[in-house]
């Protein structure tokens, strides 16, 4: 069965795409595994995301890549004379959006507090629900809206 292209648009249309795209791009455990992977591990090149995952052809690894940097998770950029090669190499690491928007989904998902990880979170005592709004956070608590800052 195939769905209605037009009522399939309206629908997502509905919410913005700056929302959409970073949970489209968390769409398979391989992507899961290339940005978790590059949260613990920090700013890594090309290579040495491919080394870590024992991949076999840019085929396995760039498609990945491009996801995650189209939903904002990663920012893909280029450094001039690089120490151990002394060329131009591709780097990844996780956007401040891509810490942001995993603490969110902790923090919404799992009940209890969300153990720090020591990777600059935002400081929120309890567990709840949350709906990011520019830099603004809004903690919903027993039903009534309280803002709060966002202190990073």
């Amino acid at each position: 069965m195939v769905l209605d292209e037009q009522v399939v648009n309206q629908y997502s249309t509905m919410f913005p795409m700056e929302i959409r795209l970073p949970v489209m791009a968390l769409k398979d455990d391989k992507h899961w595994a290339v940005f978790l992977y590059l949260l613990e591990a920090g700013e890594k090149r090309f290579g040495e995301i491919g080394n870590e995952f024992k991949y076999n052809s840019n085929n396995d690894l760039s498609p990945v890549l491009k996801d995650l940097v189209e939903g904002g998770l990663v920012r893909r950029y280029v450094k001039d004379g690089d120490e151990e090669t002394d060329r131009r190499a591709t780097w990844y690491d996780v956007t401040d959006l891509g810490r942001k928007y995993l603490d969110l989904l902790e923090r919404l998902i799992l009940p209890g507090p969300v153990p720090d990880r020591q990777r600059g979170k935002i400081e929120i005592k309890e567990s709840g629900k949350f709906v990011l709004a520019a830099t603004k956070f809004l903690e919903y608590k027993q039903g009534t809206k309280i803002k709060t800052e966002y202190c990073g």
